[in-house]
């Protein structure tokens, strides 16, 4: 000690030094690393050492029970994220597949509702946690309406060929859906595609498809039937074009003239039915008539161009008069 009754500062730092290199901080420090390494082993063998461990699942999907024999779900969450504890072993194999999100939609009626989600998982584990908790769940009435169907042809038929006529059943079907969607359509329709089509078609099924205003399809819903079966004609197009009738000698007419039909239809390529202005008719011979005013009637044929063809009428009736 010094003069004061203070332990002099080297006797401290000497018994410090002593204590760091006994045997005793050695058997402490040796402990303290062997809890450690106990801990570390600990964590990756908990079930050996009795411990639960949690697991998480996402992606389940979400089942719908109790629902209404006239309502349909049209708006809810999908799928869901469920938590689960237990010991590791119970965990062995286990798959999204093995778990089971749902809710209970019992009593409800159309509209919004928030229910909460319930999950069963297999035996030895226990559902820790839910996301979301809730749902929010929009049911709306399942309905039927009837509407007539409408056919839209694609593309363009091969050599030339038009569409001549066409016909389909049935013409009217029935469409089911929840109500929201059922009130979204304009018409119920069929496409077929004439692209490249070179002869005619005889009972094609073909799809049908509830659309809006704006032709986009309304998904989620029921047509029946849900085919029309489809018969399209084709042929060359058509063209009604007017009669003129020609007399001899020329510039010589008569006074009155009249034509039955005044104008006949021909069929044909297209470019050649473009280049007719008008079909003559084969030359009646005024001079053998003489004059006067009697009424004379002539049935006459038609010069038809070369590759277009009469669909009716290859002659008509000429009514005219000479006039004094």
């Amino acid at each position: 000690m010094n003069g004061r009754g203070r332990p002099c500062f080297n006797m401290v730092a000497k018994e410090r030094h002593s204590f760091f290199e006994s045997t005793r901080f050695l058997k402490i420090i040796s402990v303290f690393l062997a809890l450690i390494l106990w801990f570390f082993v600990a964590g990756d063998n908990r079930d050996t050492l009795g411990l639960e461990v949690r697991r998480t699942f996402s992606g389940i999907p979400l089942a719908m029970r109790n629902i209404g024999a006239d309502l349909v779900v049209v708006g809810t969450v999908e799928n869901v994220t469920i938590s689960l504890q237990g010991l590791s072993p119970a965990f062995d194999g286990m798959t999204p597949a093995d778990l089971e999100a749902f809710v209970d939609l019992g009593g409800r009626t159309e509209g919004w509702h928030e229910v909460r989600i319930s999950a069963t998982a297999p035996p030895g584990v226990s559902v820790v946690r839910i996301e979301p908790a809730k749902a929010n769940i929009l049911l709306d009435d399942i309905i039927s309406r009837q509407m007539g169907v409408q056919g839209i042809f694609q593309g363009e038929p091969a050599g030339d060929m038009v569409v001549r006529s066409s016909n389909f059943r049935p013409e009217d079907v029935f469409v089911q859906g929840p109500r929201r969607k059922v009130d979204l359509i304009e018409k119920v329709v069929f496409l077929l595609d004439l692209e490249g089509t070179e002869a005619d078609i005889a009972a094609r099924q073909v799809a049908l498809y509830p659309v809006d205003s704006a032709m986009n399809e309304i998904k989620g819903l029921t047509v029946v039937p849900e085919q029309a079966e489809v018969w399209v004609q084709l042929g060359l197009p058509r063209r009604e074009i007017p009669v003129k009738a020609v007399f001899m000698p020329e510039g010589r007419e008569p006074a009155y003239l009249s034509l039955e039909p005044a104008a006949v239809e021909l069929q044909g390529p297209r470019d050649l039915l473009d280049a007719q202005e008008y079909i003559r008719t084969e030359a009646i011979d005024l001079e053998a008539l003489g004059t006067g005013d009697e009424q004379h009637t002539f049935t006459v044929s038609l010069i038809i161009p070369e590759g277009l063809e009469a669909v009716d009428h290859s002659s008509v009736r000429v009514h005219f008069n000479l006039g004094e």
